[in-house]
């Protein structure tokens, strides 16, 4: 069919637009509505025995648009990616990934959400350049005890050869955790959560770090999840 009208044809192309903005701010609300948030809580091992629970859980399988929250609770500890093969060493030494660190966050047990905010947080955004990989990670405090954890453990990827959770904390004990790279890497004079209320960028893998944060602990779950779905958008 031919359109000879110049208004006509203006007509059917401003429909086309409007048709097609529609169905991108549906698909688009519909993956906002599907993402799940996974909230890994950080917390003290009273001990040694007991490390394998200082991430709780300590295996997340999450989708592009899902959010992992560490919530640090108690204790002195890190959230740190690293490679199976060097557990206990930051995967930005190993192999050179740009993997997400906390670096150490302290929260003392007299801490009060009430009266310090909500909890200090890590958030790492499921996105489309990171669901396909295996994120080893690991508490540098814990790590050589077993306070280790993964994110999406890919079946068939060849970083991980097959290997397990279970195997990944074997290695982290076996290795005994001694490196001096990953000690020097880290200072255990880090920010208190309860000294802080900046939000700042964390490295790699779009990673944020949330400390001190008044407006509690739903608020900021909220927002985060909002940050992620932005971050899905702008790909």
């Amino acid at each position: 069919m031919m359109i000879k009208s110049p208004v006509t044809f203006a007509f059917f192309v401003t429909l086309g637009l409007l048709v097609g903005s529609t169905i991108a701010q549906s698909s688009t609300s519909s993956a906002a509505a599907s993402a799940q948030t996974f909230v890994v809580t950080v917390s003290n091992s009273s001990s040694a025995s007991n490390a394998s629970s200082v991430f709780v859980p300590d295996q997340i399988s999450a989708s592009v648009g899902d959010l992992v929250l560490f919530n640090f609770t108690e204790g002195n500890h890190t959230a740190t990616q690293s490679a199976f093969f060097a557990p206990c060493e930051p995967v930005n030494y190993t192999n050179g990934t740009n993997g997400f660190d906390s670096n150490f966050v302290v929260v003392p047990t007299n801490f009060s959400t009430a009266l310090d905010g909500a909890f200090p947080i890590l958030a790492v955004p499921i996105l489309e350049s990171n669901v396909n990989e295996t994120m080893w990670f690991y508490d540098v405090n814990s790590c050589a005890e077993g306070g280790v954890g993964v994110i999406n453990l890919v079946a068939g990827d060849p970083a991980t050869s097959g290997e397990t959770l279970d195997g990944f904390r074997r290695n982290a004990i076996r290795l005994n955790g001694t490196s001096t790279s990953s000690s020097s890497s880290h200072s255990s004079t880090s920010t208190s959560s309860s000294s802080s209320s900046t939000t700042s960028a964390s490295q790699g893998n779009g990673a944020l770090q949330h400390f001190g944060l008044n407006a509690g602990v739903g608020l900021t779950i909220a927002s985060l999840v909002i940050l992620a779905t932005m971050s899905l958008v702008t790909l």
